[in-house]
């Protein structure tokens, strides 16, 4: 059966394999990052900065922690790419 043949093919593996590390690493990354974010974000709004300094620090806090919330999305379309690589050489590999 070619389904058998496919799933005796190894030699994708190291590519998944390296997917799935940089996965488990981002969402470690980003973990570590939100908490480090914290921490700063109350260290400095302890400090009076004056006027310019008060609002840039929270226009920048803002923008941190917008860009967070987007890089949920990541991990998620990297899923999806990895589901759609899978059929794409399953369908790829059963025509031949």
């Amino acid at each position: 059966m070619k389904l058998k043949r496919f799933f005796k093919d190894h030699r994708g593996d190291a590519g998944a394999l390296a997917l799935v590390i940089t996965l488990i690493m981002l969402a470690v990354v980003l973990v570590v990052g939100i908490m480090v974010v914290g921490k700063l974000d109350t260290v400095t709004a302890a400090m009076d900065l004056g006027a310019t300094g008060n609002t840039t620090r929270d226009t920048l806090f803002s923008n941190i922690y917008t860009a967070l919330d987007l890089s949920v999305i990541v991990p998620i379309v990297a899923g999806a790419g990895l589901i759609i690589g899978v059929v794409v050489a399953y369908l790829s590999f059963k025509r031949t």
